[in-house]
């Protein structure tokens, strides 16, 4: 880019905008010929175009006349130069609807703001570029890397719209039956920060590879295991000092059956299958997983029950990888978490999948579901040969970020061996990990926060009845919101209190796929509304008892 700043010219065909040697429109007819661009651009329902640089904007009356009534336009100045020069251009289009400018900031400022302009423009199924001008050209890659943020904040929108679909009834009947069955005498509070080393344990292929490292490291180091690697680890001669689990549905339950009767620690999400909190014993501490903005979430944080809140991760890998971040100060490591596969094995040594497969093994079956998943729709090969999928990229995407939060000195490190998904940590043998643990002293610590607060079996106990009765009230409460949202609905009410109900009650229809229709209160959504409030007022009864 030429150091000589922009400016206007006059042309014969109207006003152009030169950069230096670089002209942003044509030299002759700079009006007529981004007009063409904007007319020659077909336009489709449900799209976010993005025009980088609009610079005069040329063309943007026209695409705002021709566009869908779902569609909009999110243009983006990344040229502080340009911004300024064309910014009396942009002053007619600022009050419009279906437009949002977003002009040059310091780059996380930016992000933010093309993001929640995203937001308040709606929802979109596909993100797709117009260039106008040649403005693009002076920030190519910083425009390519914001177009890609924005794809990607759209597809994990609907990849968690998709699992709201899919799990958002199941998580919160699990939610409202372990609130009633809790044994919340073995409820931990909320936990300390230690300056204990970690190891954070998935349950990848590349985990084979860490077993004799991990046999080998002392009580001071705490190893913390994904559900399906706390098995795995066991069934090897693994210390496992704390298991996280977030799996909604049943099937993670034969991860914990190698344990047999082990305590450990254990990090439950209140959405896990409640399988989960009979199958591991010992302590544990809770975990309230936000899987949507829900009035619901907001009512449980305010019940005064011990609680860790997180974000929607998603992946209990990546789970496991905040609660290190936040819980433990130590050297972290990574172990197994590839968030990819090589070809024909997606999981370590002693996990379910493997031992379900070696058990099939036979003459003509030879590990067919493992194979089939490495050539499923999606899959694509990673640099390191492993294989991937969109959604274990997005989880190594969640993993990138959840490592880069970790604060400035503190040091974090690959036990992978060069395997799996490319993560932003530095990678080391395990002779240099033994030699970092020395050095660093792993002077022991406390190996779990103490339980609660009290000092004998009578005040555990007191605090633990304390605990069961706010899990009570909160429970009485849904019940009382359900029963009344059912009889409005069945009796008629004020049009202002409905809408009260039917958002403090959001959680009931989160898994529709016209959820926005209910909160419009139309007709034939509130009908199935009305079936939810009934189902979920029985829910609600058999939790409490």
């Amino acid at each position: 880019m030429s150091d000589e700043g922009p400016r206007i010219v006059a042309t014969n065909g109207g006003l152009s905008v030169c950069y230096g040697k670089l002209w942003l429109y044509s030299r002759y007819t700079p009006e007529r010929s981004a007009l063409r661009l904007a007319q020659m651009a077909t336009l489709q329902s449900a799209t976010l175009y993005i025009v980088p640089s609009p610079c005069l904007c040329y063309g943007l009356d026209d695409l705002l006349e021709r566009l869908p009534g779902d569609s909009a336009l999110l243009c983006v100045e990344l040229d502080p130069a340009l911004s300024r020069l064309c910014s009396d251009a942009r002053a007619p289009f600022m009050r419009k609807e279906r437009i949002a400018f977003i002009e040059a900031e310091e780059k996380s400022a930016m992000i933010d703001a093309a993001l929640a302009a995203v937001r308040r423009l709606g929802r979109f199924r596909r993100v797709v570029k117009l260039r106008i001008s040649q403005g693009e050209d002076m920030h190519a890659a910083a425009y390519h890397d914001l177009f890609a943020l924005i794809e990607d904040e759209l597809a994990t929108y609907w990849r968690n719209k998709m699992a709201l679909l899919r799990m958002s009834r199941l998580w919160t009947k699990n939610f409202f039956f372990n609130i009633g069955a809790m044994d919340w005498y073995r409820v931990l509070a909320a936990p300390l920060r230690s300056s204990q080393a970690v190891v954070v344990c998935g349950a990848g292929t590349s985990l084979d590879l860490a077993l004799p490292f991990l046999r080998r490291v002392g009580s001071a180091v705490h190893i913390m295991a994904c559900d399906t690697a706390a098995g795995a680890l066991a069934s090897a001669g693994v210390r496992v000092d704390s298991v996280v689990c977030l799996e909604g549905q049943v099937y993670n339950v034969a991860d914990f059956l190698p344990l047999e009767r082990k305590t450990c620690l254990s990090f439950l999400d209140l959405s896990a299958h409640p399988s989960s909190y009979r199958a591991l014993k010992g302590p544990f501490y809770l975990i309230a997983s936000r899987w949507m903005e829900s009035a619901l979430h907001m009512r449980f944080a305010a019940s005064g029950l011990p609680c860790l809140e997180v974000d929607p991760l998603g992946s209990v890998g990546v789970l496991a990888l905040s609660l290190a971040r936040r819980l433990y100060a130590g050297p972290l490591f990574i172990a197994g978490l590839d968030f990819s596969y090589p070809q024909g094995r997606t999981h370590c040594q002693g996990s379910p999948n493997d031992i379900a497969e070696r058990k099939r093994e036979s003459r003509c079956y030879k590990a067919e579901g493992r194979w089939r998943a490495s050539f499923g729709e999606g899959t694509r090969r990673l640099s390191t040969g492993f294989v991937s999928d969109p959604a274990l990229n997005m989880y190594a995407a969640l993993a990138k970020r959840e490592l880069e939060l970790i604060e400035e000195g503190r040091l974090a490190y690959d036990l992978r061996q060069g395997l799996g998904a490319v993560l932003p940590v530095r990678a080391v043998s395990f002779e240099d990990a033994q030699t970092l643990l020395a050095s660093a002293g792993s002077c022991p610590m406390a190996a779990q926060p103490a339980p609660l607060r009290y000092t004998d079996d009578e005040e555990r106990g007191h605090e633990s009845m304390e605990l069961r009765a706010k899990a009570r009230a909160f429970l009485a409460g849904e019940l009382s919101l359900a029963a009344r949202l059912r009889d409005a609905l069945k009796d008629g009410t004020d049009v202002p209190g409905l809408r009260s109900l039917v958002a403090a009650c959001d959680y009931m229809y989160g898994h529709f796929p016209d959820a926005e229709r209910v909160q419009e209160l139309e007709l034939d959504a509130l009908k199935r509304l009305a079936a939810e409030a009934s189902y979920w007022e029985g829910r609600l009864r058999a939790a409490m008892a």
